[in-house]
């Protein structure tokens, strides 16, 4: 009998502190931000998360080559197509590059998907390398170059998944700019794949090495319209393309003779004082060499508040260079 009250006062007393135990469990440490939104579970769950939201700045470099598929345009709103179109103006190469700063919000809806919008303010420049083709006759290659400014604006998501100190995430964004040289915005979408691993060190600083994939194209399939002067197109129109044509055999150069008759034929009623003041006006259609690039960065957190970033991209036809800071804060 005695050992019988024994035993169920020993199990009294364990249900007694399981009890205790139980209930000391459920006093949990409030998480202090709005997102993201299941933020206390995961705090629960003794995951060291990022602060929710966060601004960047950042130097982004881009460069592209394009094929031309269509081009038609019109001098002082004279139709030249007929004359100089893409077969006859022969495009060779086309680049175009951007470099400018880019500023980005971005915040932590979910724990595993941020959302994000960025504007920009970018120097660039279109870079064309021509090798026309007259009267089946191929003349020697020459460039000109175009220089703008352009503003961007857009918006994207990335979604990301961990497991311990190896993480991946997807990205995918969109992008409109405008400049002075087309009358309509360039729309551009990315999308982009990374993987990679994290380091911590004993000051508490982290750092993240990865790798990936990066996919862009232009949305503006139909084509984009514009417009320059010769001035523009060619700034050293009366130097660059007399040397050219003093360099050309006797036989070219008759050719180039009769492709300007006609030229100045179909602007025989236009007034103007010098040619370079002419305007053009132009309808192209343009594609991406190479869409896919191969991605290569970092990312270095200095705190819970700041951390640098740097990341390279690169193909047979396209660069892409981003760097960096962070700041990262709770709401």
């Amino acid at each position: 009998m005695k050992n019988i009250l024994k035993v169920i006062l020993l199990l009294l007393s364990t249900t007694s502190l399981l009890a205790q135990s139980s209930d000391s469990t459920k006093t949990k440490k409030k998480y202090p931000y709005i997102f993201p939104i299941l933020g206390q579970q995961v705090q629960d769950r003794g995951i060291d998360f990022p602060l929710p939201a966060g601004i960047s700045v950042n130097y982004v470099f881009n460069e592209m080559y394009l094929d031309i598929t269509q081009f038609d345009m019109s001098i002082a709103g004279i139709d030249m197509t007929e004359i100089l179109n893409e077969q006859t103006l022969g495009f060779k190469k086309t680049r175009a590059f951007t470099n400018g700063l880019n500023l980005r919000a971005d915040l932590f809806a979910l724990p595993f998907m941020n959302v994000y919008g960025l504007f920009s303010r970018s120097a660039g420049g279109t870079e064309v390398s021509l090798q026309p083709q007259f009267e089946g006759v191929t003349f020697p290659e020459f460039s000109s170059k175009v220089e703008f400014d352009a503003a961007t604006i857009g918006g994207g998501a990335t979604f990301h998944y961990a497991y311990k100190k190896y993480f991946i995430s997807v990205d995918a964004n969109y992008t409109s700019s405008k400049s002075a040289l087309l009358e309509q915005s360039v729309g551009l979408v990315t999308s982009s794949m990374r993987i990679g691993r994290r380091f911590q060190f004993k000051n508490k600083t982290k750092l993240a090495f990865y790798i990936g994939t990066m996919y862009r194209n232009f949305t503006n399939n139909e084509g984009n319209t514009g417009s320059v002067t010769i001035g523009e197109a060619l700034p050293n129109l009366d130097n660059e393309i007399q040397e050219w044509y003093d360099g050309l055999p006797p036989l070219k150069q008759e050719i180039i003779d009769r492709v300007q008759d006609k030229i100045d034929e179909k602007l025989e009623d236009v007034d103007y004082d010098n040619i370079t003041d002419l305007p053009i006006s132009y309808f192209i259609k343009k594609d991406l060499i190479k869409k896919w690039t191969f991605q290569f960065g970092f990312n270095y957190d200095l705190s819970k508040h700041w951390s640098v970033r740097g990341e390279y991209g690169v193909s047979d036809y396209s660069k892409f260079i981003l760097t960096g800071v962070n700041y990262r804060f709770g709401f």
